[in-house]
C-alpha cells in the first residue's frame, strides 16, 4: 500500500509540474498560438499518460503472486526472480516496464500470470471487424 501512494504523489507532482509550466507560459509576450499552446497540452497529456500506463503496469507487476499453478497440467510453477524487460507501443508512445514470469518444470509452460507470453502470437489475434452494413 505504500508503493501505491507514492506512485500517486509522484503522479500528482508531475501533473502539477506540467499544470504549472503551461500557465507560466501565458501573456502576450510569449506570443504562442492556440496551436501551440494545444500542442504543449497534448505533449503533457501524452506525458501523463505514459506515466499513468507505466504506473498501472507496475502495479499489475507488484500484485501478482509468486505462487501460480500451471494451466496446461496444474502443478506449482516456479517464478523467477529476474524480471523480463519489456517495451509496449501505445498509441501514446511506448511504455517499458517489467515483468516476472512463471515457468512450469513439469511440462514446460512458460507465461506471465498477468496474460500470455508476447511470443504466443495464435493469443493475440483479433477478431475481424465486423462488415459496414452487417
Amino acid at each position: 500500500m505504500a508503493e501505491k501512494g507514492k506512485d500517486r504523489e509522484a503522479f500528482l507532482a508531475e501533473a502539477g509540474r506540467r499544470y504549472d509550466e503551461m500557465i507560466s507560459r501565458s501573456g502576450s509576450e510569449s506570443g504562442d498560438t492556440f496551436d501551440d499552446i494545444e500542442q504543449q497540452a497534448e505533449s503533457a497529456g501524452k506525458a501523463m499518460i505514459l506515466k499513468l500506463l507505466a504506473d498501472r503496469l507496475s502495479a499489475e507487476e507488484r500484485s501478482q503472486a509468486d505462487k501460480v499453478i500451471c494451466s496446461g497440467c496444474g502443478n506449482a510453477m516456479r517464478r523467477p526472480k529476474d524480471r523480463s524487460h519489456r517495451n509496449l507501443e501505445t498509441f501514446s508512445g511506448d511504455v517499458d516496464y517489467e515483468r516476472r514470469h512463471a515457468i512450469c518444470d513439469e511440462c514446460g509452460e512458460s507465461f506471465s500470470p498477468s496474460g500470455p507470453a508476447a511470443e504466443d502470437s495464435a493469443s493475440r489475434q483479433f477478431e475481424p471487424l465486423p462488415e459496414e452494413g452487417v
